[in-house]
């Protein structure tokens, strides 16, 4: 049967680039050592090649359609999305995936607008630039290579989600170092496809997170509907909790409602103040939980063990583990534990510290690391509190060179895209800043409330309140800028933010 006129020759040339992209033939080429390895089941297998098989070939039917332009902005990519039936936010994905890949060129366009009560100015988005190479996609060269590249230029965040997604289990990451079996590895790139330190589409993030149509223009703490002020009124929390407990408490009332089966966090190890990945099964392992660590732990590396069967999950972490999930939402290739989150618990978070930084600050400070009751950042310094009853501090700026480096990458305090946010920045002692960013999160918060298990207040309505929040916020969004400028200039990798 002849296939003439029922088959366009723009869907031929995008099948044939689909089949000769590498992320989709070493997919298929490395079938059997993927089985083998047993992080995924052939349903599962068949499940991720079928969904990147078929992005890959909007994809490039994004690309040709911008080709048949001199020039694209976003009226072009409403044309795109309401010609293949796509929402906006999908289009963007694929516009961003085209942009990562060096196949298009794409500018965000802003007018500036002066606040002259603040005395401040603002950036409203205008339009998108669109720019495309008009070139056969097979010419560039793939981009999706191991997170190595990421490791070796000081860009990890620690998140872990590589270690838990990785098919054939050849990455590991230890005290925020990563290393990769070169020998296991077979060059899939989902590592790199996912991690928030190659690429992240910031705009969409936020225009996802706003569930809008429109791209929205930047802020200071991302896009949030209400900001309150908290604190648990569980005891077995209160009496062991950092400030104000409401991270925990959600963990709580999640597990007493049935509402998740496991949620992940942060434990201590047998190493005092070093801490590691938990799997959370059940309301009492909650309290294992409680307590900033400012070491880092790759909490999502567990996400691996999440994949034999359908289950809800909650995942309480920091903003690059935030951003993490958002993106591979936006991302979706059916990879299961990843289709199970159904919360988002983001918490603050300026920079981490590797162990033995950790250690050198209990140094600084003369005391043994066995004697931390408690450690605080907060006023600009760093506290440590002992069994023994003593309350020691140095200031931040006499420490911050022990900071992880690849956290200097980092723009986001707040986990900005997190269902709710919370922290200790803003609100009096004992309590937390919570900031409402989906409407998950705020049926979550409302649920708190309504079972009586927090008390709440209107961040508008304590000190030091929204306006101190905002001026961190923007310190570390200027101080990122500022060291990604910098690696720039010395032609080394940055994130693509």
């Amino acid at each position: 049967m002849s296939l003439e006129g029922k088959v366009s020759w723009d869907l031929l040339k995008n099948i044939a680039n689909t089949l000769d992209s590498y992320r989709v033939r070493v997919l298929i080429d490395a079938k059997e050592e993927i089985l083998n390895t047993n992080i995924y089941n052939e349903e599962q297998y068949y499940n991720i090649l079928f969904k990147m098989f078929e992005d890959e070939m909007s994809k490039y039917s994004l690309y040709y359609y911008l080709n048949q332009n001199e020039t694209g902005n976003l009226k072009l990519l409403k044309e795109f999305s309401k010609l293949h039936s796509l929402n906006l936010a999908k289009t963007l994905s694929l516009l961003e995936l085209l942009s990562s890949e060096n196949l298009v060129k794409v500018e965000y366009l802003y007018d500036t607008v002066k606040d002259e009560a603040n005395e401040t100015e603002n950036k409203i988005f205008k339009d998108l630039a669109i720019q495309s190479t008009k070139i056969a996609p097979s010419e560039i060269k793939s981009i999706y290579e191991p997170v190595k590249v990421i490791f070796d230029s000081k860009n990890c965040s620690g998140c872990g989600l590589c270690v838990g997604l990785c098919p054939v289990n050849c990455i590991e990451l230890n005290n925020g170092i990563g290393r990769i079996d070169d020998d296991k590895c077979i060059r899939c790139g989902l590592c790199y496809y996912f991690c928030p330190r190659t690429y992240l589409p910031v705009n969409l993030l936020n225009m996802v997170q706003e569930n809008t149509s429109e791209i929205p223009s930047p802020s200071k703490l991302g896009f949030y509907s209400e900001a309150y002020s908290a604190r648990t009124k569980v005891k077995e929390i209160s009496e062991q909790c950092q400030d104000g407990g409401i991270s925990s408490t959600c963990l709580y009332y999640l597990f007493e409602q049935s509402k998740i089966d496991y949620a992940l966090g942060a434990s201590m190890s047998n190493n005092p103040w070093r801490p590691e990945p938990i799997l959370m099964k059940k309301r009492e392992d909650v309290l294992l939980t409680t307590g900033t660590k400012y070491v880092n732990n790759p909490s999502l590396s567990l996400m691996n063990q999440l994949n034999g069967n359908t289950c809800r999950l909650a995942i309480v972490g920091v903003p690059c583990m935030m951003q993490s999930l958002l993106k591979s939402k936006i991302y979706d290739l059916h990879i299961p534990s990843q289709n199970n989150v159904v919360y988002r618990i983001g918490i603050f978070c300026m920079e981490s510290f590797s162990y033995e930084s950790f250690l050198k600050i209990c140094d600084l400070l003369n005391v043994n690391v066995d004697d931390v009751k408690k450690t605080d950042i907060n006023k600009g310094k760093f506290f440590i509190y002992t069994n023994s009853g003593k309350e020691l501090t140095i200031p931040i700026k006499e420490i911050t060179h022990l900071a992880r480096e690849d956290c200097e990458v980092c723009y986001d305090l707040t986990s900005e895209s997190a269902d709710i946010s919370i922290g200790s920045v803003g609100s009096p002692s004992g309590w937390n800043t919570v900031l409402i960013r989906t409407e998950k999160g705020k049926e979550l918060y409302e649920a708190l409330l309504k079972n009586d298990l927090i008390e709440s207040k209107s961040l508008k309505a304590v000190k030091p309140g929204l306006p101190l929040l905002e001026k961190v916020a923007a310190s570390k969004k200027k101080k990122c800028s500022t060291h990604v400028a910098k690696k720039k200039t010395e032609h080394i990798r940055t994130p693509s933010y």
